[in-house]
């Protein structure tokens, strides 16, 4: 996104222009081939400050480097708390995960000139996660989405189902993307009563 950054601002200079596009294609070999060997790290934001604030932090993070015109909205209905234990962490990572993904497209693919960002979490008893992200960017051809080497789409689509969740990605050329996750949050198992042995 640096890199980006740097090439809007070489408009008079084609040939830094061409320099920069050059490294951005080297950076995103670099990041696709990094993905895949930290797939399975739990990103540490996660530990400390949980996920809907990672969410909102990585949301804010994204706007401000990019610099695209934007607008966010996120809700968190009250007393709805990420899951915990060993299949809470994994659900939160699949989401985190998914969500870079969501973001990293616009910023490297869309060619945008804004976004806007939804994140929305239902409350009891079925809590769900609900995430969108329009651009207005060029968008694609749906047969380029379901391509089988769209391996960021493949992903996204791999980890929400893994936890019943869905992905839907609606894109026209030239009239921009929207994607959009739901992932219904997992419910915590239930433990039966302990019986004392009689003494």
């Amino acid at each position: 996104m640096d890199v980006g950054w740097v090439e809007k601002r070489l408009q008079d200079r084609p040939e830094l222009r061409c320099k920069c596009h050059g490294m951005g294609r080297t950076i995103d070999t670099a990041v696709d081939n990094l993905g895949r060997i930290i797939t399975d790290l739990r990103p540490s934001i996660l530990d400390h400050q949980g996920l809907w604030a990672a969410l909102e932090w990585q949301a804010q993070e994204f706007i401000e480097t990019t610099e695209l015109a934007s607008d966010l909205q996120m809700h968190v209905a009250a007393q709805t708390e990420p899951p915990h234990g060993p299949e809470g962490n994994r659900w939160a990572i699949a989401v985190f995960r998914i969500f870079q993904e969501m973001l990293s497209n616009v910023a490297r693919h869309a060619q945008a000139r804004s976004v806007r960002i939804r994140l929305y979490v239902d409350g009891p008893p079925d809590p769900v996660l609900h995430i969108e992200v329009r651009d207005d960017g060029i968008g694609t051809e749906p047969s380029a989405l379901n391509h089988p080497r769209s391996y960021g789409v493949m992903g996204m689509r791999e980890r929400a189902g893994h936890f019943g969740g869905s992905l839907a990605i609606d894109s026209v050329p030239n009239h921009g993307t929207c994607v959009r996750l739901t992932m219904p949050m997992p419910m915590p198992l239930s433990t039966s009563p302990r019986h004392e042995s009689p003494r």
